[in-house]
């Protein structure tokens, strides 16, 4: 028996939304579908990435710079030794890589310029993964015992608060607070945005659990934590939250992957 990380991911564009500005990486591969099936697989223990983005709902086309980003996350082993950090991609290659394709792309063109997306990545290495966030797309950890821990950081006004202890973590503050701070934007002179960077090791039975705010928004961390059952195929879990999310209204376009470490034959 070898080991491999067994993945389950699903997508949808939600009640309201008209197309689909999420875009997935699992993988080589990038999904954005306005209704992709649940859908499971088994990727390398030895290394890999996955990822969710989050296409700027407020700017041009959130759907390219969703993708954008996830398509120069896949290029990402083309790019200079010296931009990667202990092996990852790290801030570094956000900065230096990541952003300027999206600017490539996207910000030569006024009716495209200024387009913008959240990203959340985790890779991985034999026993070693490595989690980066720009923007509230989010990355879990749950592990053997139960212990749940966020491992993104949430780059908006209300958390930017809570840090400067301006507010407590549980006050309410209006919902403009809730607004990003952070994202990748289209734009070559935006690039002073915040990178959330954190590696650790991947035990054997921990499972991660990547969304967009479409899920985490409309669920809940709490409801999050009590529709997770460590006993359930992955397929399962996936649909559960799935069908969650859309019981709940689905309001957003909303993009969910769970992986677990296993042993496989």
């Amino acid at each position: 028996m070898t080991p491999a990380i067994q993945v389950a991911f699903t997508q949808h564009r939600g009640r309201l939304a008209q197309s689909q500005q999420d875009a997935l990486l699992v993988g080589q591969d990038i999904v954005q579908s306005p209704d992709w099936p649940i859908t499971d697989g088994t990727l390398s223990r030895s290394g890999g990435r996955c990822a969710v983005a989050d296409g700027v709902a407020i700017s041009p086309v959130p759907h390219l710079a969703s993708r954008a980003v996830l398509e120069a996350l896949r290029r990402a082993d083309q790019t200079s030794p010296a931009w990667w950090q202990d092996g990852w991609i790290g801030p570094r290659l956000i900065r230096r890589q990541v952003h300027p394709a999206l600017c490539r792309r996207l910000a030569g063109d006024r009716r495209t310029h200024g387009s913008a997306s959240t990203l959340a990545l985790l890779q991985w290495r034999d026993s070693r993964f490595s989690v980066v966030n720009v923007g509230d797309s989010r990355v879990y950890r749950i592990g053997r015992d139960g212990v749940w821990q966020r491992l993104s950081k949430d780059h908006t006004y209300r958390q930017s608060m809570i840090e400067r202890g301006e507010i407590g973590p549980d006050q309410s503050v209006g919902q403009l607070y809730d607004d990003l701070e952070h994202m990748l934007i289209a734009d070559e002179a935006e690039d002073g945005f915040a990178v959330h960077w954190q590696p650790g090791d991947w035990m054997l039975g921990d499972t991660f659990l990547l969304c967009t705010d479409g899920v985490h928004d409309t669920l809940g961390e709490a409801q999050l934590r009590a529709l997770y059952h460590a006993e359930r195929s992955l397929t399962e879990q996936v649909s559960r939250y799935r069908e969650a999310v859309l019981a709940a209204g689905a309001p957003d376009n909303f993009s969910l992957m769970v992986l677990r470490g296993e042993e496989s034959r």
